[in-house]
């Protein structure tokens, strides 16, 4: 059963940032890079249960190093997907044979890129391809943009300064093609650390984090994606814009673990740690290196109160979405649109 048809709501119901929506007439088809992540599985859902009758998604198969996911959850989101009218295609970052059938008639693209190794030649070879198939408009999830908050993330961790590249080089595409944009500028989601520590939090019932108190800015990705599906829809009112979308307000990671609690009926202990023990600690989970240096950045920076700044919050969800972020609380009891097979988170 859909989303909609379990609440008993239309989408302007659930997202009224729509308002009375018509789809774009030029949005043709749209190309989302992975149907296995929280917001892109969420946008591809909901394009499809608003009646988008051409909706292509990326399905990468490979082992997953976060999250414990596997090829069997790949196969489940797909199936899923496929069910509900989309074209699935595999899409590996790592190939750029896959880009071709991808981008193939595709007019618009929603984009997630992860983190990974090469991304410097990886993202430009994507953009180049887009351009080559006659991309019009490229909607990019990223990390906080704005700001005087923004700027010293990018300065001091890496993943941020690798989302920032990727945009500016987004920015100039109009310059030598068709594309135009929009960069949905997200702070951390709320999804991150329960996917990064999924095993510990199941089998441990431990919350690990080294903010040292301090509120962080967290920001629902079911929020992101129905910002995603508002800009999807009605691309000409947010072309050639960038967004930071940030949460309601800043929350400990103490509170978080209090939450996480209540929800899952298990004690979860929250450990604070200092910074060089955090990053001893993800490292021994066998996680790869380039999250054992960017999870360690951001816990120095969470821990710096940056995110407790006022300059770290942004209106721009509410306005485009219609209504308030999710808080953690809400975050948790929204079901409606979990991935197949994913319960803890």
């Amino acid at each position: 059963m859909s989303f909609m048809k379990k609440t008993g709501k239309a989408l302007a119901d659930v997202i009224p940032g729509l308002g009375k929506f018509t789809f774009d007439s030029d949005l043709g088809t749209v190309f989302i890079t992975s149907g296995t992540g929280v917001i892109g599985y969420r946008v591809a859902l909901s394009l499809l249960e608003a009646g988008h009758k051409s909706v292509r998604v990326g399905i990468w198969y490979g082992d997953r190093q976060i999250g414990g996911d596997d090829k069997s959850f790949a196969q489940k989101c797909a199936e899923t997907l496929e069910a509900k009218g989309a074209e699935v295609v595999d899409f590996d970052w790592g190939n750029e044979a896959s880009f071709e059938n991808a981008l193939s008639g595709a007019k618009t693209v929603f984009c997630t890129i992860p983190h990974m190794d090469h991304w410097s030649d990886v993202f430009p070879t994507f953009l180049k391809k887009s351009k080559e198939k006659k991309v019009e408009h490229f909607i990019k999830v990223s990390f906080l943009r704005k700001g005087a908050a923004a700027e010293r993330y990018r300065s001091n961790v890496q993943f941020a300064e690798f989302h920032g590249t990727c945009d500016d080089i987004l920015e100039h595409a109009k310059s030598d093609s068709r594309i135009s944009y929009t960069i949905l500028c997200a702070s951390h989601l709320m999804s991150t650390p329960l996917i990064h520590q999924g095993k510990m939090l199941r089998e441990d019932h431990k919350f690990i984090t080294a903010s040292y108190g301090m509120g962080v800015n967290y920001v629902s990705p079911n929020d992101i994606a129905d910002a995603a599906v508002v800009v999807l829809m009605d691309r000409k009112t947010h072309r050639n814009k960038v967004y930071n979308l940030s949460g309601p307000g800043p929350i400990t990671d103490r509170q978080v673990s209090r939450l996480l609690t209540e929800f899952y009926g298990t004690n979860i202990q929250h450990i604070e740690m200092g910074y060089h023990d955090y990053k001893k600690d993800v490292k021994a989970r066998g996680l790869p290196d380039w999250l054992v240096r960017d999870s360690a950045e951001f816990e120095k920076m969470k821990a710096s109160g940056v995110d407790e700044l006022s300059s770290s919050y942004s209106p721009d969800l509410e306005k485009i979405i219609g209504k308030k972020p999710e808080t953690f609380k809400d975050y948790l009891q929204n079901k409606s649109c979990m991935r197949p097979g994913a319960t803890f988170p």
